[in-house]
């Protein structure tokens, strides 16, 4: 795993970011401006934690024989000044109350995860089985 930012020597905001041998670029916003469009710092802060967290969550339910169904993770950046993440899960699968328990701390402890929550707020809503949702 890999992955090489450039930025050009001007005064431009894009930087080409390869990340093992895939290519895009990345805006870098400036500090009072609204949020650029396409990818940002936080935004590829943001996929690196939503990809590792729905393959944990598919992963954990097959291991307990659940058929996830569709799985997704939608993590937001939160707040000014000192961000905070913000990670919606929601499982198609029914899960049970003790499935669950023991899900939201497969989430909690997923490998982006324990990379990031010593540097940064990560809050987490679980849904399955449109149930009601869970914060962990």
């Amino acid at each position: 795993m890999w992955s090489v930012a450039r930025l050009a020597d001007d005064d431009g905001r894009v930087a080409d970011v390869d990340v093992n041998g895939e290519s895009l670029s990345c805006t870098i916003p400036a500090d009072a401006t609204p949020e650029p469009e396409g990818a940002t710092p936080f935004g590829l802060l943001a996929a690196s934690l939503s990809s590792c967290t729905v393959m944990s969550v598919r992963t954990f339910l097959q291991r307990w024989r659940v058929p996830p169904g569709e799985v997704t993770v939608r993590v937001a950046v939160r707040g000014d000044g000192t961000p905070m993440l913000e990670r919606t899960v929601t499982v198609e699968a029914v899960v049970g109350p003790d499935l669950a328990e023991q899900l939201a701390a497969e989430v909690d402890s997923t490998p982006v995860t324990r990379l990031l929550r010593d540097a940064v707020s990560i809050r987490t809503i679980l849904r399955t089985g449109g149930g009601p949702a869970q914060p962990s």
